[in-house]
């Protein structure tokens, strides 16, 4: 998977059965993949969604064994952290 998935609440909250399956489906198989998704038409504010960015460059900023402190036993969070270390800039790599 080369991109983060991206589903559209729009869609849930529709009114026809076709789009919530297709959400339903879209974020099963983008749980399932990857773990996490990209949420459009979604009711968060901008100022909100601003803090979420800062805590999110935050967490990543944080040296691997920090990391490695908040991963699940059991979980696909190995998996997860393979990809975001596979896609890190060069220079962030020599770091781990």
């Amino acid at each position: 998977m080369n991109k983060i998935p991206s589903v559209d609440l729009a869609d849930f909250l529709s009114e026809d059965p076709n789009r919530k399956q297709k959400f339903v489906n879209e974020i099963g198989t983008a749980y399932e993949n990857i773990g996490f998704v990209s949420l459009r038409s979604h009711f968060l504010d901008d100022a909100l969604v601003s803090d979420l960015y800062k805590e999110v460059k935050a967490f990543f900023a944080l040296d691997l064994a920090k990391k490695k402190q908040y991963e699940i036993e059991g979980s696909q969070d190995s998996e997860v952290m393979s990809l975001l270390v596979k896609n890190m800039p060069k220079e962030k790599k020599r770091e781990i």
